[in-house]
């Protein structure tokens, strides 16, 4: 199962929201010992679930596994984790990040997923492995949703990879040495920048340059992206879209034409220039400023 929320425009298609359409609630998790459920420990494999016979607890259970190191999640962060789901009454499993091979990221705290997830991982440290155990009320409440059958309880363990926040930055130097027809992008490294299109002409094929050379941590090969993003209209210079006063937003770095071959060699801080087609850009053409805060 996947169930993706898309956060702005719909060009981030790629972004990933699990388990989205619920409400919030005022519940708060019970003692962990109540939930009987069996966890293994080692975060580098997928986690061994073995559930009890019996009831579920009818309040929210929050277990930490393992715990982490890391900084603390906080309400509106872009959390990255790998998770595994399951019923309470049959153990089935319907949804396992381990199973596609890569973690999945999302805005928590912020009612894009289900509110157990919500209140569950909001203050967990990166690094931790949280065993969530759901009622109904927390999860899909009296509605089906795909393999999951209307008043389950549900029973997660997820390990939390990394956390991105609203305000994270990462600083770079700027490449002197620019191709000629590029929009004008002025602002310190690591803070939003500021477009200006006047006098670009709209391109004949999509391209993604460097404009800031990043100094964090190398950007994986083929990675997904974690970043800032403004998005400008080539045509009236109106801002479109800004994650910079929100939660940075996640895209596939083969998302974007060039992407990928432009963040050879790059590290976090970086920040790229596309400007994208009339047909790229989904009926106009249209620049996208990217600061990259990480990758996964």
């Amino acid at each position: 199962m996947s169930l993706t929320r898309l956060v702005g425009l719909a060009l981030f298609a790629g972004l990933l929201a699990l388990l989205t359409g619920c409400t919030s609630s005022d519940a708060t998790g019970t003692d962990a010992a109540d939930s009987g459920v069996e966890v293994s420990t080692d975060t580098e494999t997928a986690p061994e679930i073995t559930i009890p016979d019996g009831d579920p607890p009818e309040e929210l259970v929050v277990e930490v596994v393992v715990e982490g190191d890391g900084d603390e999640v906080k309400s509106g962060d872009l959390l990255v984790a790998d998770y595994v789901g399951q019923l309470w009454d049959t153990g089935e499993e319907f949804d396992s990040s381990w199973s596609r091979g890569e973690p999945a990221a999302f805005a928590i705290g912020a009612e894009q997923v289900i509110a157990g997830w919500d209140e569950g991982l909001v203050g967990q440290k990166v690094g931790s492995r949280v065993l969530l155990v759901i009622p109904p009320d927390l999860g899909y409440g009296d509605e089906e949703s795909g393999p999951i059958p209307a008043g389950s309880t549900l029973v997660f363990v997820v390990d939390i990879r990394d956390s991105f926040s609203t305000d994270d930055a990462v600083g770079g130097t700027p490449v002197t040495d620019l191709p000629a027809g590029l929009p004008t992008v002025t602002g310190e490294p690591g803070e939003e920048p500021t477009v200006d299109v006047d006098g670009v002409e709209a391109p004949t094929q999509s391209t993604s340059v460097v404009v800031v050379e990043g100094s964090g941590d190398p950007i994986g090969e083929d990675a997904n992206l974690v970043a800032h993003a403004v998005q400008v209209s080539l045509d009236t210079g109106e801002v479109l879209a800004s994650t910079w006063e929100e939660t940075p937003l996640s895209l596939p770095a083969a998302g974007l034409p060039g992407l990928s071959e432009a963040l050879e060699g790059q590290a976090a801080g970086t920040r790229v220039v596309t400007v994208l087609t009339e047909e790229d850009g989904q009926g106009q053409a249209v620049v996208l400023v990217l600061d990259i805060l990480g990758s996964y």
